[in-house]
């Protein structure tokens, strides 16, 4: 083997070995990436659930606020009849006299 043939096969393997090296470093950054996506996953999941149970707490607020409505009309139109049933009270005595 000729001092050029060990110049170029010396220039190979370092070129190898940094090669591996780099190979080793990407396989654990892909391993540690592929970790955070599963947690990312989870976490998506997560914040998924938390919504639709935030949303169907705000329906069930949105029903709650038109029963709270519902029972406001129902004591103004409860204050209007006994205001009638008193002027038809006061109009029944004033017959009566």
């Amino acid at each position: 083997m000729t001092g050029e043939d060990q110049l170029l096969l010396d220039d190979f393997k370092a070129k190898l070995r940094i090669l591996i090296k780099r190979h080793t470093t990407l396989k654990s950054e892909k391993a540690e990436l592929l970790e955070k996506m599963a947690e990312m996953e989870s976490t998506i999941a997560d914040l998924r659930r938390e919504n639709e149970e935030l949303v169907k707490k705000y329906e069930d607020l949105k029903v709650a606020k038109v029963l709270a409505v519902v029972d406001e009309d129902k004591k103004q139109v409860k204050q209007r009849i006994n205001k009638i049933v008193r002027e038809i009270d006061k109009c029944i005595a004033q017959l009566n006299v």
